[in-house]
């Protein structure tokens, strides 16, 4: 946690070291058994990853240790550079990051996981200003958690924004069905259009997944010029509009007549066709 102040807590530390102590044996679905039985009636099941991403390596532990015991599977990384690195051997379910780390800070270790990633974050910081937050909030992440913190409400808030994405947060879905000419594979960034492959590129395939997750309803210009580009590149509408007509040229059968994208001018855009996700891996609909 570098200069925003460490979680202080001694007494928290002793608290942890009081912690039953678990003998594992019998590889992960073992480990996971025991943590269960250790966690004292907890009411969580340990079927989430957390990657926690902190420059500070006590605050690391302490903070692996807190979820650990919470029930989840817990992965670590010292900085921005290494997070990304342990996000292409396996994505996590919820990305816990620090501000202020040297190298790559968290703003913009948040701006690249969710320039390719659709993995909720959760933000601390001991910047408690009121900017910080909403740069956060609206821009990146799920939660904003101001440190000091208890370590209750750093597991309470984790279960909150877990329980909102569910078990398809930061799990690589198979492909969605449209219909019979068109499926899309977003982690990929490809879809099948009658049959042939067509590659997308990460922008096309993130306002792709915008306007397919909220299929019905119109998505404002201003909500896909925010989710699909990057806090520090340029975004304006008529960018927008280039990349809508490409993803036309690519998925639409006649492109100067779209039946999936269509256009409520002034506004933003609606992806027209009904989708059929896997069962129980519908996304869920965000605010547009």
């Amino acid at each position: 946690m570098h200069d925003e102040g460490h979680i202080s807590l001694p007494a928290l530390q002793s608290d942890l070291s009081q912690q039953p102590q678990v003998q594992i044996h019998g590889g992960r679905s073992a480990a996971r058994r025991a943590l269960a039985a250790g966690r004292e009636g907890l009411n969580i099941v340990n079927r989430y990853r957390i990657l926690i991403v902190d420059d500070d390596a006590m605050a690391r532990e302490i903070l692996k240790r807190i979820l650990e015991h919470a029930g989840y599977e817990v992965m670590t990384a010292g900085s921005g550079p290494e997070a990304l690195r342990k996000l292409h051997e396996g994505i996590p379910h919820l990305v816990v990051v620090d501000l202020m780390m040297p190298e790559m800070d968290g703003f913009e270790l948040c701006r690249r996981i969710k320039s390719h990633l659709d993995v909720p974050i959760v933000i601390l910081s001991a910047v408690a200003a009121v900017e910080s937050k909403v740069e956060g909030l609206q821009m990146y992440a799920e939660d904003y958690i101001v440190k000091p913190f208890e370590k209750e409400e750093l597991v309470a808030r984790v279960q909150r924004v877990l329980r909102r994405y569910g078990e398809s947060a930061g799990v690589e879905q198979p492909e969605v069905v449209i219909d019979q000419e068109l499926q899309i594979n977003f982690v990929q960034h490809w879809a099948r259009v009658k049959g042939q492959q067509v590659t997308l590129t990460p922008t096309e395939s993130k306002l792709l997944f915008l306007l397919v997750r909220n299929a019905g309803r119109v998505v404002t210009n201003e909500t896909l010029l925010a989710k699909a580009w990057a806090g520090d590149e340029e975004a304006y509408e008529e960018g927008l509009r280039v990349h809508i007509s490409r993803l036309r040229s690519k998925i639409e059968p006649n492109p100067s007549k779209p039946v999936y994208i269509q256009t409520k001018r002034g506004v933003g855009y609606r992806f027209s066709a009904k989708v059929n996700y896997p069962a129980g891996q519908e996304p869920l609909a965000m605010a547009g």
